[in-house]
């Protein structure tokens, strides 16, 4: 009856545990990024009270061995890193992980992991966790590119300073130059180009059908400045000869000089249609501040200049784990390494097995709560019958005493 009474104690021991784990799995049912934990049981020790016999001993049959339980124990908690749902937020930096992989967070001192992407910008314009100030790590760009495979480091950005001009080096002209003008009908178009100093430059382009088939000429000027070229184009319409003029502009304002600019004519053709040539792009920009940053897919952070211009300044960076299971769980959305959970693979958002990054949307907790309630139920149901076995084991332990005093 002592062992009754124990085992019932162990039971009840056992599923104040387990609704400790369910009460928090219910309480974080609308945390963001929250993943549920799960309780298992197992059988505590047994006394063996009679030894299990083989059917050849004795030329008797043989028997099982006699074992009596002492109750149960609690096997383990484990943490379910299943998917949770994506919802929209609308904020701009904001992100959410379809798939493996967690954020990485410093403090400065240790690193920790967190799949909930509330980001902020704090007081230095550093990207921040907005519910613990822990700094977001990742790769700042570096003249446009992003290196994913260097050391990770906070990310912060320069709101309002000045970025400098970009020169204009290469344009892209696209358009069709009619096969059926006349001899000297012409076509003009317009690219401004910016110098070293930022101050923009008009480039015009004069197309002059020649009394050759299929042959126009090119003529791009600048301040004094002009070079020619002679497109030829075949049957087909296509560009066959003199894809590019390079114009190098003869500069008086203190800007280097000169201002060479090669002009991409390859996408140019000759049809018997109406000419329309533009100007696609040009690659040079002017001095302008920056305004605004916001997060894209895949973990990119995209700056808004006051030119308009978007520009990518970092990435964000996720690690994996071989185990996900074995990460010790801080609060506040915070993990760390374990011993069972394996080193950190920190790489970009889509490599080596990570997820993708969902810019503007958070990730909501995975707690079931139809099935929380369930376990919840079982779990009280379990209790009171634990309970049971010892009030029963008590009764009689009382029946015992009173055939003693009797």
């Amino acid at each position: 009856m002592n062992r009754a009474l124990f085992a019932g104690l162990s039971g009840t021991i056992a599923f104040q545990e387990r609704l400790d784990v369910v009460g928090s799995n219910i309480a974080n049912s609308n945390t963001v990024a929250y993943k549920e934990s799960r309780t298992t049981f197992e059988d505590a020790l047994y006394q063996t009270l009679e030894g299990g016999r083989s059917g050849g001993e004795l030329g008797i049959g043989g028997s099982n061995p006699i074992q009596i339980g002492s109750g149960v124990s609690l096997g383990s908690v484990t943490v379910r890193h299943s998917q949770g749902s994506l919802e929209r937020t609308g904020q701009p930096l904001d992100a959410g992980i379809q798939g493996p992989g967690m954020f990485v967070l410093s403090d400065g001192e240790g690193t920790y992991y967190s799949r909930a992407g509330g980001f902020m910008l704090d007081d230095s314009n550093t990207l921040v966790a907005s519910g613990t100030g822990h700094r977001v790590m990742g790769w700042p760009a570096t003249g446009g590119s992003i290196d994913g495979s260097g050391p990770v480091s906070a990310l912060a950005f320069d709101i309002s300073a000045l970025a400098p001009p970009q020169p204009t080096s290469s344009a892209t002209v696209v358009g069709n130059l009619d096969a059926t003008a006349a001899v000297a009908d012409t076509v003009s178009a317009t690219i401004s180009v910016y110098d070293s100093l930022g101050e923009t430059h008009q480039v015009e382009l004069i197309f002059t059908n020649t009394a050759n088939v299929n042959e126009w000429d090119c003529a791009a000027s600048s301040e004094g400045s002009s070079a020619t070229t002679t497109m030829q184009f075949g049957s087909d319409g296509a560009l066959t000869a003199g894809g590019t003029v390079t114009l190098d502009i003869a500069l008086t304002n203190g800007a280097g000089t000169p201002l060479s600019v090669a002009i991409d004519l390859a996408d140019v053709t000759n049809l018997a249609q109406s000419c329309s040539v533009a100007v696609q792009s040009q690659d040079g920009w002017p001095a302008a501040s920056l305004v605004a940053v916001e997060m894209s897919d895949n973990g990119y952070v995209q700056g808004q200049y006051s030119d308009g211009r978007t520009r990518t300044l970092a990435q964000v960076a996720l690690a994996s784990f071989s185990n996900p299971g074995g990460l010790r769980r801080l609060g506040a959305n915070l993990y760390a390494e374990g011993a069972a959970s394996g080193r950190a693979l920190v790489g970009a958002a889509g490599s080596g097995g990570r997820g993708h990054v969902v810019a503007g949307s958070l990730e909501m907790s995975n707690v079931d709560l139809t099935r929380a309630f369930v376990d919840m139920i079982t779990t009280q149901r379990g209790f009171q019958a634990s309970t049971r076995v010892i009030a029963t084991a008590n009764e009689m332990l009382d029946d015992v005493v009173r055939l003693i005093r009797t």
